[in-house]
């Protein structure tokens, strides 16, 4: 059995030549589980030798993983939550959809007709949407950003501050009880604070990596969300901090086990 130590040894030396590497792709490499990786990864990142990201983690400095390098990662832990958050959408909602693979996995659980409309500045998400005949699927102009599969910019922002949703779902790259929501991008940041701002319910999902990281630019303080959606086995510890930091913020727990 290889020792943790070698084991966290390859990974800091796979993430120095390739930039970035996957959790799941790591647990088949190393014949272990994604939470040991997990663990592997949030001890790494504590000792300043990578930063732990969304999916996995990447050299310190870097960007974020690309939408194609997340999109079939964690895909059974995104359906579950995605099943949440379908329970967060009204009868008859206008729903505002941010890009990200969360809420990819949103949209392919999404019933026909449960929203009036959806909105999304995801091109992904509306192809998804795609074959709706009960749901107005809209997309939103602007500039196509590959990396982040969305379309942002001050076109797509200027539309975004134009709309009223009753239900804003908005994708983020960390959570954190004293700081609140981040992104990795400026543009990003605000484009989403204005989906926060556009929404007269606002939710928003999170696998258990995203928690407690810190993503360099503010999107908004947790008060500004309603509903929080987050993974069934999510730590208690964590789970405390953010319901001791926002008493007001409905948290939610996916159901457990897979779908």
């Amino acid at each position: 059995m290889q020792l943790a130590e070698e084991r966290r040894q390859h990974i800091v030396d796979m993430v120095q030549a390739q930039g970035k590497v996957l959790a799941a792709e790591l647990a088949q490499r190393f014949h272990t589980s994604e939470d040991t990786i997990r663990r592997d990864l949030r001890d790494l990142d504590a000792a300043g030798l990578l930063r732990r990201v969304h999916g996995g983690a990447m050299r310190r400095g870097g960007a974020e993983p690309s939408f194609g390098a997340r999109q079939d990662a964690d895909a059974a832990r995104k359906h579950l939550l995605a099943q949440a958050l379908v329970d967060c959408v009204r009868p008859g909602d206008t729903v505002l959809v941010d890009a990200g693979t969360t809420n990819l996995a949103f949209a392919h659980a999404l019933p026909d007709g449960l929203a009036a409309g959806v909105v999304t500045n995801s091109p992904q998400i509306a192809l998804a949407l795609g074959e709706l005949r009960q749901t107005r699927v809209m997309l939103l102009g602007g500039v196509y950003v590959a990396h982040a599969g969305a379309v942002m910019g001050a076109h797509t922002l200027a539309e975004v501050k134009r709309l009223r949703a009753d239900l804003a779902i908005v994708g983020v790259c960390s959570v954190e009880a004293g700081r609140g929501l981040g992104a990795s991008d400026a543009e990003e940041a605000a484009l989403k604070a204005a989906m926060l701002a556009a929404g007269g319910r606002r939710a928003v999902a999170a696998l258990n990596e995203r928690l407690g990281t810190a993503a360099p630019f503010l999107i908004a303080p947790l008060d500004r969300i309603d509903q929080l959606v987050l993974e069934a086995d999510c730590a208690p510890a964590v789970l405390a901090r953010l319901r001791q930091s926002e008493r007001a913020l409905d948290i939610k727990l996916a159901a457990k086990g897979r779908p």
